[in-house]
């Protein structure tokens, strides 16, 4: 998601789209995994001169702006080692046009893409929620892996009906801090949320005892400011 999170990581040449002109640089955050930190990935998230809200912000964009960024923060990062995951919106996967452009770039299997708003699908038409599913199988039969983020509880049904086994679900940060009181109700939505996909990832791990209480829940992953912000060659911070 297109948050706040660590300073900035580089300030190439965006495309020239005047929605993107106030798009300034890239920032990463990490997401951990317990059991194998060799399959850490970090987020692409943008630094923003705006007084905007961020998710004001980028909800404004057209369509088009949002596959140039996502086109751009991709191939900047894949300068980089190792694995990123890139923020796609659900209207961005009923365009199969631009899915079919996107399978043709090399990207050896180090990116992952997050859909960062599952509750658009209830609002789509039969033959876009179609288009969406074909986007998505497209894209892992591409060697894509494709995470769902913001996931809800009553979310969940509407994208089990797809028929879709994600790569990996997202817990947001607000939903972990609601029942990271309850042991056992974390571990629940946990569990709940792993009959979407083959990995849990929550949001907004803050603190040791965050970390401690998320690694108890049976989740996979973390994400969240405990973590310290990436060291970037400085080569890589001009164009």
């Amino acid at each position: 998601m297109n948050r706040l999170s660590e300073q900035a990581q580089y300030v190439p040449e965006l495309p020239r789209n005047a929605e993107l002109l106030r798009i300034s640089g890239i920032r990463l955050q990490r997401i951990h995994f317990f059991d194998d930190a060799s399959l850490d990935v970090r987020e692409v998230l943008s630094q923003v001169r705006t007084p905007l809200p961020l998710d004001l912000f980028f909800k404004h964009l057209s369509v088009t702006a949002k596959q140039q960024l996502f086109m751009w923060q991709m191939q900047r990062v894949l300068l980089l080692p190792g694995s990123y995951s890139l923020n796609l919106s659900v209207r961005m996967l009923t365009c199969l046009s631009w899915i079919s452009r996107l399978t043709r770039q090399a990207h050896q299997g180090r990116i992952v893409i997050e859909i960062q708003d599952p509750a658009t699908m209830m609002r789509l038409e039969k033959a876009e929620q179609q288009a969406v599913c074909i986007a998505i199988k497209t894209l892992v039969r591409h060697g894509f892996r494709v995470w769902l983020d913001d996931v809800s509880p009553e979310l969940f049904f509407v994208w089990r009906l797809s028929g879709i086994r994600f790569d990996a679900i997202k817990i947001e940060s607000g939903m972990f801090h609601q029942f990271r009181s309850s042991e056992w109700q974390l571990r629940v939505l946990v569990n709940q949320f792993r009959g979407l996909g083959e990995r849990v990832v929550i949001e907004g791990v803050e603190t040791a005892q965050d970390y401690a209480i998320c690694r108890m829940s049976g989740a996979d992953a973390v994400q969240g400011f405990f973590f310290q912000q990436e060291i970037v060659p400085k080569s890589l911070n001009h164009c």
